[in-house]
């Protein structure tokens, strides 16, 4: 089990060296984010693949009786010993389950390492996972942030931080990929601190 980041040194490091950041620290309790056990790793990418243009409720139900049918938590092998017709039986399209027997043919032949990720750096995870087809940044920079608890991750792929970094920083427009990483140089190592406390606040307002 990866070892948990110590957050709330994480907090006092932003507190003094972003001090935009403050009031969002002194406003939400110290972070909660626990990283998720090895075995996981690859049902939760896995649900990056299934969710893809679907509402909440229907990717659960997906989800829910792909873990029926396959287990769970869900394993590349299981997968690779069903057919594709089988897993369109569970309600995925052809092309995500394509996607999903080919990602797990990737991780059983060992071109993706999930074994190994609590061991690799972020960009070594990235280079493997990109190449997987239906995995997109989006996707990976949530598995870094949330299932591995990487400290350093900048999700410049999700809107709601986009948005909320725009206001923060008070911006004209929607930063870019380029801007958000300049932008947010001085939270390095913590900037996926600096994020979660941007999310707290957007959920809050809701």
């Amino acid at each position: 089990m990866l070892k948990t980041p110590d957050w709330a040194a994480g907090a006092e490091y932003l507190r003094e060296h972003a001090p935009e950041l403050i009031p969002l620290i002194d406003r939400f309790p110290v972070c909660e984010l626990k990283p998720e056990p090895k075995e996981k790793y690859f049902g939760t990418l896995v649900t990056g693949i299934v969710s893809q243009q679907l509402p909440p409720d229907v990717s659960l139900q997906l989800l829910e009786k792909l873990g029926k049918f396959l287990g769970n938590p869900l394993q590349p092998q299981a997968v690779v010993e069903v057919s594709i017709e089988a897993l369109c039986e569970q309600g995925l399209v052809k092309q995500k389950a394509e996607y999903l027997k080919s990602f797990a043919e990737a991780a059983v032949a060992g071109q993706v390492t999930i074994e190994k990720f609590s061991e690799m750096t972020d960009a070594e995870i990235t280079k493997q996972l990109v190449q997987i087809r239906g995995l997109g940044q989006w996707t990976i920079e949530m598995f870094l942030l949330l299932a591995l608890c990487r400290t350093d991750v900048i999700p410049s792929a999700d809107f709601i931080f986009k948005k909320e970094l725009k206001l923060l920083m008070g911006l004209s427009d929607i930063p870019k990929r380029g801007q958000i990483s300049k932008i947010t140089e001085h939270w390095r190592p913590w900037r996926s601190l600096g994020v979660w406390y941007l999310w707290q606040f957007a959920a809050e307002k809701e």
